[in-house]
């Protein structure tokens, strides 16, 4: 299935860290580096998932912001309920109580019962900075801090 693929790609990169200062393999590959970088990341496994024309929100190799990507998603009806969320989905995260989203990762598991998404997410930390991490590590989101999840 090609959205295990998706999270195939996005493990693969668990461990990758910027250059400094947002300088990354996935900002010089969307033209946009020392950028911050979560959608840029998202965008690339798509992309090498063979998947990239499903998350065309700015250009074709994806989006780079996380609320352009949200909003053309959103006016395609491509969300789903939080407790719906499955392998390969987009989420997109709100810490700050605004009404645009802070960062956005790739779902790999929903733990319904704990009300937690395991998800694995470029410019974060494993622990500290949610969204300026500056590395893609996996990690476990409750479900309050989920703004919106996404089936492309």
């Amino acid at each position: 299935m090609l959205n295990n693929r998706v999270v195939d790609i996005a493990k693969s990169q668990i461990g990758y860290k910027e250059i400094g200062d947002n300088s990354t393999m996935y900002g010089k590959w969307y033209g946009l580096d020392r950028q911050p970088w979560c959608a840029m990341f998202v965008s690339w496994c798509y992309n090498q998932a063979g998947l990239g024309n499903s998350v065309t929100a700015q250009k074709s190799k994806g989006f780079a912001s996380c609320d352009a990507g949200l909003q053309w998603f959103a006016k395609r009806n491509k969300l789903v309920p939080v407790g719906e969320a499955k392998e390969g989905d987009i989420v997109f995260f709100q810490f700050d109580k605004d009404a645009e989203p802070d960062h956005v990762g790739i779902v790999t598991k929903n733990m319904k019962r704990k009300s937690v998404l395991a998800t694995i997410e470029g410019n974060t930390s494993d622990k500290g900075s949610q969204a300026n991490g500056g590395a893609v590590y996996a990690k476990k989101r409750p479900y309050s801090l989920v703004m919106a999840v996404v089936r492309p």
